[in-house]
C-alpha cells in the first residue's frame, strides 16, 4: 500500500475543485475554450501540432491501455 504524500492530496484536492468550478461555470469554460481555440489557429504552426497531437491520442493512450487488458 503506498502512502500518499501532501503533494498529492493536495493535487487531487485541486482537481476536484477544477471539476466543481467547471460544472458551477459552463459558460465561462466554454469561452475559455472559444478563445483558446481562435488564438491557436492563428498561429499555423501550433494548430499543426494540435491536430497531430488530437490525431495520434488514440494510438498513443487508448490503444495501448485496452491492450494491455486484454493481454
Amino acid at each position: 500500500m503506498e502512502t500518499e504524500t501532501p503533494a498529492d492530496r493536495y493535487y487531487k484536492s485541486h482537481l476536484k475543485r477544477v471539476s466543481e468550478y467547471q460544472k458551477a461555470n459552463p459558460e465561462k469554460c466554454r469561452e475559455k475554450c472559444k478563445k483558446y481555440n481562435q488564438k491557436v489557429k492563428e498561429d499555423p504552426e501550433k494548430y499543426k501540432q494540435l491536430l497531430e497531437k488530437k490525431r495520434m491520442y488514440y494510438h498513443n493512450t487508448k490503444l495501448p491501455k485496452i491492450e494491455s487488458i486484454l493481454a
